[in-house]
């Protein structure tokens, strides 16, 4: 029955998808232009070194400040018309994020710089504030890094016309240029351009749906990545069989390639497989069973163990990624012990990972968060600098976030589930299979079976030691590269502080190297309780079947760069864009972020392509409301921040929920099967009490989220049941 709902959903889903209008490329090239300066000019150097080049600068005494002035931006219509204010203002927006994702591409250039040269230019370019300069009349915008250090640069300015010159602005558009001149205008260059069309939504369409309906995700996302190398030929000009041929190569290069040779992208496959070999040796070693045998005395039950598993997910706040490897891994076996199902530990630890580390004002997810909305906060008469303290007022309407954590709690502490998941749970109950019959779990059985060595006494300090030095390294790291040391942040432990530091650390580099040195401790302890030769078997053990694993986190990847070149993104915002009413802006940019979310299966990429977007749009709105400005744009943000988790949850594209699988050693897509049923309710309640009585009545935050606490609960208690209960009747 299950499968004909979802073979008739997913009919639906691209029924649908034949009926979706034509997206305004007013729009889209207003949301595209900035990623257009990675394309090189006809002179060899991208549009982005052309501005960076034609920089002013001025110095005072003690500091040095960097404008680049982007003049003026008009986006214009076949006839040469300007559009209207709100494309050029999304326009000037878009060129401002690619100014700085260049800015931080050029901070690798400067490796080799020895290190007073480095620090001086890295206190300019990151250490200092960001802000967005913008006249009344549109037609001056400027980027503006203050920070101290020594800089050169030419004078001059820059600016941009997007210019339609054949076909006409239709969905599927005709040629598109855009025109660059530097200073007097010595520079000049075109850029074929077509803007993003329906057919942008099929790759992780066709992923999704295969991976729901066939329960192969390797198979799925394959067959949509390829589907999506064909659909970026024919997008950049090439015709069908031209295309067709070059699909293949294409998927080996560049989106493969691109992926493997990404250096952040290897330091989180280097994070997983220290950590799961760290967890393969401390088995061995009998620390892992020596810290279950204390957690056992506060989990005798299967209701205990599961709560235990809710509070370790909480305390882990500091990071999505260490909470679900850590939470996972650690738990597994306990839950194993108590017969609790594989989709179960992974719903914990996966639903308490990102909406605990996206609330919290320490962890590698604040920066991120912030930097996303904060250079755009002068739209609505603030300062940059005041992003940090714009956060603290969202936290009351986090409410995907709040709902969720307290839903994952509701359910252990009481007991019950129901849907899918009450399934899952009765069947392992019943007949102790903690895997559906025919599942294929992201670790195998032999991975996950390790026992301590014989003759070894367990002793719980062997994972503490490993896992304490895990995290110091991780934290020292963070704190390092974040500038703390270096004597680059002023008042390190106040709120801009703090904000300054996360947000210049490396976290993929600090769990790495807190990985790498947490699994040389482990193998150092497991020789103190006797083993040699088998330190490396048993690190083997857990890694060797993890193969699928890394290939489906790397063919998510691959879905999300294919979407990033079809537009996905863009195409998703500039059809949804013009539905946005005061009082249902916040409920539709969390829709919106939950469907760019689930489509692309990153909650980061979603946040950062919205959040520029809405700071001035929801203040520009609310400020003809009775909301107000000021009000609407905090709920938004916080709307669009929770939309994006929400569709990370629901996506079986999503690097977290993979990552969640392979913890947990579950099979992907019943997780995600399971899951999915819960955070629909929570989103549901999300909307329902959260952002609609408050935008449209003006209801407080405080009261919305008691109300739906108890819905929640009255939900829980009136649908769910006990699986023992069930299992016994």
């Amino acid at each position: 029955m299950s499968r004909i709902i979802s073979t008739l959903i997913v009919l639906a889903l691209f029924g649908a998808l034949f009926l979706l209008p034509g997206a305004d490329p007013a729009q889209l090239g207003a949301l595209q232009i900035g990623d257009l300066l990675s394309e090189e000019s006809e002179a060899g150097p991208t549009h982005a070194e052309l501005i960076l080049s034609s920089a002013s600068a001025s110095q005072g005494p003690e500091e040095s400040q960097l404008t680049f002035s982007l003049g003026n931006v008009v986006v214009r219509g076949p006839e040469g018309v300007p559009l209207d204010k709100t494309v050029n203002d999304a326009a000037r927006r878009s060129l401002l994020a690619g100014l700085r994702q260049t800015l931080a591409d050029v901070m690798d250039e400067w490796a080799g710089m020895d290190e007073e040269a480095r620090a001086s230019k890295r206190g300019l370019l990151l250490g200092g504030i960001a802000s967005l300069a913008r006249a009344s009349d549109s037609s001056a915008t400027s980027l503006i890094l203050k920070g101290k250090g020594e800089h050169t640069a030419t004078e001059g300015g820059a600016s941009f016309e997007l210019v339609a010159t054949g076909g006409d602005w239709g969905a599927q558009g005709g040629e598109r240029i855009l025109h660059y001149d530097a200073g007097s205008g010595a520079q000049r260059s075109r850029l074929d351009w077509t803007p993003p069309s329906r057919s942008s939504l099929v790759p992780p369409l066709i992923a999704i749906a295969l991976a729901v309906l066939l329960r192969k995700p390797v198979l799925a996302l394959g067959i949509g990545v390829l589907m999506g190398t064909f659909l970026v030929g024919m997008h950049e000009g090439s015709g069908a069989l031209m295309s067709t041929v070059m699909a293949p190569v294409n998927f080996v290069a560049p989106y493969f390639w691109g992926e493997l040779i990404s250096e952040d992208r290897q330091l989180i496959i280097g994070f997983v497989v220290a950590m799961l070999a760290m967890i393969g040796v401390l088995s061995r070693s009998g620390g892992i069973q020596g810290l279950m045998d204390h957690i056992a005395r506060y989990a005798t039950s299967v209701r205990q163990t599961q709560i235990v598993t809710w509070v370790l997910g909480l305390l882990v706040f500091f990071d999505d990624y260490t909470n679900t490897i850590i939470c996972g891994a650690t738990m597994r076996p306990l839950t194993d012990r108590f017969r609790i199902s594989r989709e179960k530990l992974s719903y914990l630890v996966d639903s308490t990972a990102a909406p605990v580390a996206g609330l919290m004002i320490v962890s590698t997810w604040i920066a991120f968060e912030v930097s996303t909305f904060s250079n755009q906060l002068p739209a609505a008469g603030l300062l940059s600098s005041d992003g940090y303290s714009v956060f603290i007022e969202t936290l009351p309407y986090r409410f995907y976030c709040i709902f969720t954590i307290f839903f994952v709690g509701l359910i252990v502490f009481s007991g019950r589930d129901f849907g899918p998941m009450l399934k899952a749970e009765v069947r392992a109950r019943t007949t102790g299979q903690l895997i559906r019959p025919g599942g294929q779990p992201m670790v195998s059985e032999e991975g996950t079976a390790l026992e301590t060595a014989p003759g070894v006494t367990p002793a719980a300090w062997r994972a503490l030691l490993p896992l304490g030095a895990f995290l110091a390294v991780t934290s020292y790291v963070i704190l390092d590269t974040g500038g703390a040391f270096s004597g680059t942040i002023e008042n390190l432990w106040s709120i801009t502080g703090l904000k300054d530091m996360l947000g210049n650390a490396s976290s993929s580099l600090a769990l790495f190297q807190g990985s790498v040195v947490g699994l040389i401790l482990a193998c150092l302890v497991s020789l103190t309780a006797g083993l040699r030769g088998e330190i490396l078997k048993a690190a083997w053990t857990t890694l060797r079947s993890m193969g699928v694993a890394v290939v489906i986190l790397y063919l998510a990847w691959m879905v999300a760069a294919v979407c990033g070149d079809l537009g996905t993104a863009s195409y998703l915002t500039a059809l949804l864009g013009d539905s946005m009413a005061p009082g249902a802006l916040p409920m539709i940019l969390f829709l919106l972020a939950g469907l760019v979310s689930f489509a692309t299966g990153t909650s980061w990429g979603t946040m950062g392509i919205l959040l520029p977007l809405v700071v001035g749009l929801s203040f520009t709105i609310g400020e003809s409301s009775e909301v107000g400005g000021y009000l609407l744009m905090v709920m938004s943000i916080g709307a669009v921040l929770e939309g994006s988790i929400f569709g990370d949850h629901c996506s079986p594209i999503s690097d977290t929920t993979v990552l969640s699988s392979v913890a947990c050693a579950a099979d992907h897509v019943d997780h995600v099967r399971t899951q999915a049923p819960y955070a629909l309710i929570t989103m549901s309640m999300s909307l329902a009490v959260g952002y609609l009585p408050c935008a449209f009545l003006g209801m407080s935050p405080y009261i919305a989220l008691v109300l739906g606490m108890v819905f929640l609960t009255g939900i829980v208690f009136s649908f769910g049941k006990k699986a023992d209960e069930v299992f016994v009747k």
